[in-house]
């Protein structure tokens, strides 16, 4: 059973990230047709830094479902953590296709948000659970 969560866990971040963040900025970046260059992506700093807040709030969302899918306790960090530099190698392998699209402090800004936002979903993941327990 455990292998399935860590699996579960571990495709969950990416599928979810997927059907997600990527919708949602392809919806909200075509609102902005003059800020987009050859490559797709933008330098225009407002839309960067909104882009990035979509995606700070679906990876808070991704560690979140994996946090729930870890069941709990040390399994659920341990799939939390693996979910983590999975979507962290996932980011580096993307973000390197888009390099020249967007500002390089952006790449680094979303690499921070993967570390930052995955574990913060997951602690808030575990505070639910608790408070739910509690009632």
């Amino acid at each position: 059973m455990k292998g399935l969560r860590l699996l579960g866990a571990l495709l969950a971040a990416p599928l979810l990230y997927g059907a997600l963040c990527l919708p949602l900025l392809n919806g909200w970046m075509s609102l902005f047709p003059q800020h987009i260059n050859d490559l797709g992506g933008s330098f225009y700093a407002p839309l960067v830094m909104s882009i990035e807040v979509v995606q700070a709030a679906v990876l808070l969302l991704c560690g979140l479902a994996v946090s729930f899918i870890g069941g709990s306790g040390s399994w659920q960090k341990l799939c939390l953590t693996l979910a983590t530099l999975d979507m962290l190698i996932i980011g580096v392998m993307v973000q390197k296709q888009f390099w020249e699209a967007l500002p390089a402090w952006h790449h680094w800004v979303f690499f921070s948000l993967i570390v930052i936002m995955m574990p913060l979903g997951g602690a808030l993941a575990r505070r639910l659970t608790r408070r739910g327990a509690a009632h």
